[in-house]
């Protein structure tokens, strides 16, 4: 059995529409995450679950008697000064200048709080451990089951993943010598972040691996979401990992291709 761990606050996405000249895919209410998570929540695993105050007994419903920690949590009360060297990054002449134009709409650019919470993936499990009994535990983003069928007929997740190593699951082969700059600016993706699994003592190795990475970022002006951060720490320390290599038009392959049926 696999522990989920996830989290949900609303960063304002609803509020990221057309007429404020942002693509169209990147506006999400917080009823469609809602509506997304429910899927996922008809899993038998036990969940530990991040949310502020006020989403706690709407998610305690969705899972009724189902093995659930839920842990109210004031994002915007948290990590400020975190978030404030983020935001000033990007709103920076001079890494604003960088951005591949074609590029300039999406959030991690232009959204401190979207930055912010991708990175804390690995601080919400090392915080999560203590409730975690199984052997292993994963992060699966709060929306990522956008239908039942992302589900694959699944009520119970199992996989026998190597609890020794960090699991990612890889879109695109790292070139080496390739500029994590230049990843950056241009938005360019080899690790997704929708799902991370490794057994807990490398969660902890893991959160230090991406604080490391952000602040080497930071020390340079630059910033961005996890998918580059987990590159990073990979970089660092490929034997702590395993590389599932993943076809770049399918993201939501975990139940389907790594689970015991």
């Amino acid at each position: 059995m696999i522990t989920i761990v996830t989290a949900f606050f609303d960063i304002g996405r609803g509020e990221w529409t057309p007429d404020k000249g942002l693509p169209h895919y990147l506006e999400r209410k917080t009823e469609t995450y809602i509506e997304r998570f429910s899927n996922l929540a008809t899993l038998d695993n036990p969940m530990v679950i991040y949310t502020s105050p006020d989403l706690v007994p709407r998610i305690q419903q969705i899972r009724g008697n189902k093995p659930t920690k839920i842990i109210p949590f004031k994002f915007y009360d948290n990590c400020q000064e975190l978030r404030l060297r983020i935001k000033d990054i990007q709103m920076s002449d001079d890494y604003k200048s960088k951005i591949n134009p074609s590029q300039k709409s999406n959030p991690e650019y232009w959204s401190a709080d979207y930055v912010l919470v991708n990175a804390l993936k690995s601080t919400f499990i090392r915080h999560a451990l203590p409730d975690i009994s199984t052997e292993l535990a994963a992060w699966v983003d709060f929306g990522y089951c956008h239908s039942m069928d992302t589900l694959n007929g699944i009520t119970k997740w199992e996989y026998d993943f190597d609890p020794n190593k960090i699991h990612l699951f890889s879109i695109k082969d790292y070139l080496p010598g390739t500029y994590i700059s230049d990843i950056i600016f241009n938005n360019v993706v080899y690790m997704t972040g929708g799902v991370i699994v490794a057994g807990k003592e490398q969660w902890l190795k893991l959160e230090a691996l991406v604080n490391h990475s952000v602040n080497e970022l930071l020390k340079n002006n630059l910033i961005d979401d996890d998918q580059t951060l987990l590159l990073m720490s990979y970089l660092l320390a490929p034997e702590e990992f395993e590389i599932h290599k993943k076809s770049p038009d399918d993201w939501f392959f975990i139940f389907k291709d790594f689970a015991n049926k």
